[in-house]
């Protein structure tokens, strides 16, 4: 598929390796701080609940050191779904908003650059990036449709 020399391949990998890079590490920073956003927030909406279930506890039982831990420990796990809920969703949007706005347009100024194909490129990331790399999505051609390339130990 690719008619690459080593040194077109080399320079297309390290293309393909900044890109995925830059859109990880966008990624990374920015679900990062939606999580942390949204565990305080979910913490915050849910402490006034909290505080009037455990008076109400208080006022019918007396000090029940289980129940706070419990209904604590409730809140708690409340709020951390919804932050790693938020958090998906914010991965989600800054690759995809990343990619459209700056990396998409810098891989075509690349491959012009350097006189390859989108193609060839696509090949390249399939072959060099991890199963769960964020450029990975952008690909014309999956990873999971079959080679059209013929095994070199098969005979036809």
């Amino acid at each position: 598929m690719t008619d690459l020399t080593d040194e077109q391949y080399q320079i297309m990998t390290e293309g393909v390796v900044e890109f995925n890079d830059t859109l990880l590490t966008q990624s990374i920073n920015l679900s990062g701080q939606a999580f942390n956003n949204a565990l305080r927030l979910g913490c915050g909406l849910l402490i006034v609940p909290l505080i009037i279930l455990l008076a109400i506890t208080f006022a019918t039982r007396g000090v029940d050191f289980s129940a706070i831990f419990v209904y604590s420990f409730a809140a708690l796990m409340l709020s951390a779904g919804f932050a790693i809920l938020v958090a998906n969703r914010a991965k989600h949007l800054v690759v995809q908003d990343k990619y459209e706005q700056d990396v998409g347009p810098d891989i075509a100024h690349f491959l012009a650059d350097h006189g390859f194909r989108r193609a060839q490129f696509d090949h390249v990331a399939d072959a060099v990036l991890p199963a769960d790399a964020p450029l990975r999505k952008y690909l014309v051609r999956p990873a999971s449709e079959p080679r059209t390339e013929p095994e070199p130990d098969q005979e036809t």
